[in-house]
């Protein structure tokens, strides 16, 4: 998991969009949003502070999201790792120093305007679009917020906001640069080429025995066996404990009596429904309803037309008085409703659909399985604490497994690709995850249980570690053999494509080169240079970008798609399309470019505010919060 996010987080782009998150995250803000939360000061921006509490809850935010997207827990030391806890405090920094520029400008947000802004969240409305006070309450609550401190935190990202439109509001990118970035994206090129493979070349056979000791020699560390680990594992998984058997039929008919609406398919009536805007005239309307008249007969005296709700279930229909009239009425009917909660209606009822019960036979496998899965769920975190007590006694996991009755798996050996020594794929409960984190660890290291899902855990023990070393040819020999022929291959190859292409460069037509190896010339038209990306692209990236090395007539020597073989190529015809404000892809360029260049714009200000302000940070307090020793 650790190398997964190491790799998330490397590269020249990564730290650059990093970055930009930061300046972003400081005039956007974020969903941490816990201003106000604590007096302890970590660290001070000009006249602003960022606390400790507010650091520590924005860090713990953030440990969690990567938590829930590798579904595993992160823990502090793999969250020091990858750099998250100096990416936090840097975002902290220039909110605050944004803040600190505001009560300089003395910017505010008036309570009208900051009303206006929640109200208009739609995570706040409810029914009809409008905003709902008991769900935006419910909301904080579930988020662990509190209401005055969302609003103070809404008020300053508002402020903010005020700062980013002034210095990058209105930026969009001059008509050059979206003609050249346009004509870069779009150009398109037609290809001819051909694949110089094991056809081109002769065969290769058996190598001799000095030959294949000195490629050997040449290769060791390729043929180096990896170093293996033994792991002792028990396995927490409620389905393996799970036991649908154990939940009696009275449990699980009285679960199915408390869920009986999930069983149910209510019944649904197609009602169309007439609007009367007047009382009188409603009245009037039914009286004419008893007195015979059809609902398009009434409406059509009135040039009005009944608007068709649909096949509702009761709880569908908004308006009760209506519900109530329409799962009253017989199939058929048309009944006045004068009282209807948003006015008056005639309504008629055109069809019933019976509303139906899946019986307690058809759905007691699957409510038992459900019992018994919650069951275990209970008892895997018992467990866990038991596993957890006992190991804090000094216990192994062996020892452990014995004694609490559970199931304790041995892995003989296993190397950090997750292969066996046969080569194969070993099955090791807990995965990769697992095995990566064993791998960082050691004999006699009590070790952090790897938790997938919501109650999964696997604790493991590493009980032998087997050194990597080199092995001997007679150990490896067929690999060794296969080793050397894939070698040169790949060298007869690339030695016959170097001699083609030098005939290529001097003039010899592709067609000609084609007919000698025995292969066709292939043409791929309206390449670009993404085309790569695509997954039924005949052509490799290189060759690919070998094509768009040169002008019309341009030829290359390129990769294949299989690293072995390579591609003549030739430019036969190149195609700029001019950029105007109607092409395909143009708004999407011009508005990503535009915020490219707001973000620049942002993160020099926000550089610019930070340089000219005195920033401290209490090491100590940092250091006590992300558990790095103080020495």
């Amino acid at each position: 998991m650790l190398d997964r996010m190491r790799q998330a987080t490397s590269g020249w782009m990564a730290k650059l969009l990093l970055g930009l998150l930061v300046v972003s995250f400081g005039i956007w803000g974020v969903a941490n949003q816990f201003s106000g939360y604590g007096r302890g000061t970590l660290a001070s921006v000009g006249d602003e502070e960022v606390t400790a509490v507010q650091f520590d809850r924005a860090l713990r935010q953030r440990m969690q999201q990567f938590s829930q997207q590798m579904n595993q827990v992160m823990t502090m030391e793999q969250a020091r790792n990858i750099g998250l806890p100096q990416q936090v405090l840097s975002q902290l920094v220039s909110e605050a120093a944004l803040d600190d520029q505001a009560s300089q400008y003395n910017l505010g947000v008036s309570d009208d305007k900051l009303a206006q802004e929640i109200a208009s969240d739609p995570t706040f409305q409810g029914v009809g679009g409008r905003f709902d006070r008991q769900r935006f309450r419910t909301l904080l609550a579930n988020a662990g917020l509190r209401e005055e401190d969302y609003i103070a935190d809404m008020r300053e990202r508002m402020v903010r906001r005020q700062i980013a439109s002034a210095i990058a509001g209105d930026v969009s990118a001059p008509k050059p640069m979206l003609d050249a970035f346009y004509r870069y994206q779009n150009e398109a090129r037609t290809i001819s080429y051909v694949t110089v493979d094991t056809s081109a070349i002769e065969a290769v056979g058996e190598p001799d025995d000095a030959t294949l000791q000195a490629f050997f020699e040449d290769n060791q560390s390729q043929f180096r066996a990896p170093e293996y680990r033994s792991l002792g594992i028990i396995a927490l998984e409620p389905s393996a404990i799970a036991d649908p058997a154990s939940i009696s039929e009275e449990d699980v008919r009285k679960e199915y009596d408390s869920q009986s609406q999930r069983f149910s398919t209510p019944e649904r009536r197609r009602v169309l429904q007439l609007r009367l805007n007047d009382p009188e005239d409603a009245k009037k309307a039914a009286d004419e309803i008893s007195s015979g008249k059809t609902l398009e007969e009434v409406a059509s005296e009135r040039n009005l037309t009944a608007v068709d709700l649909g096949l509702k279930s009761k709880a569908e229909i908004v308006d009760q008085s209506v519900a109530d009239a329409a799962f009253t009425a017989e199939e058929g009917a048309t009944v006045p409703v004068l009282d209807a909660r948003l006015g008056p209606a005639i309504i008629k009822v055109v069809n019933v659909e019976a509303g139906s019960t899946q019986p307690f036979s058809a759905v007691e496998p699957e409510l038992r399985k459900e019992m018994a899965d919650r069951q275990s769920s209970n008892e895997v975190l018992s467990l866990y604490d038991q596993i957890e007590d006992e190991r804090a006694g000094g216990a192994t996991l062996q020892e452990v497994a014995q004694k609490l009755d559970l199931p304790y798996q041995k892995i003989d050996a296993v190397a950090a690709d997750g292969t066996g020594p046969d080569g194969n794929e070993v099955s090791v409960p807990g995965g990769r995850d697992l095995i990566a984190d064993a791998f960082q660890s050691d004999v006699g290291l009590e070790n952090d249980p790897i938790h997938v899902g919501t109650n999964t855990f696997y604790f493991y023990d590493v009980t032998e570690t087997t050194p990597a070393r080199d092995r001997t040819l007679d150990e490896v020999k067929p690999e060794v053999v296969a080793a050397w022929q894939a070698d040169q291959r790949a060298t007869r190859i690339r030695d016959r494509a170097n001699a083609l292409f030098d005939r290529l460069k001097s003039g010899t037509p592709l067609s000609e080169i084609a007919s000698e190896i025995g292969n066709d010339v292939e043409t791929a038209e309206g390449v670009t240079r993404t085309a790569s990306q695509q997954p039924d692209s005949p052509l490799s990236p290189n060759a690919v970008a070998q094509a768009f090395a040169g002008p019309q007539n341009h030829v290359a020597n390129a990769e294949g798609k299989d690293p072995q073989n390579r591609i003549l190529l030739h430019v036969d015809s190149v195609t700029v399309p001019a950029y105007f404000e109607e092409a395909a892809g143009a708004t999407q360029l011009r508005d990503s470019l535009g915020e490219a260049i707001a973000g620049d714009l942002l993160q020099a200000y926000n550089a610019h505010l930070i340089n000219e302000r005195s920033i401290s940070v209490n090491q100590a307090i940092y250091g006590q919060i992300v558990g790095e020793s103080q020495q």
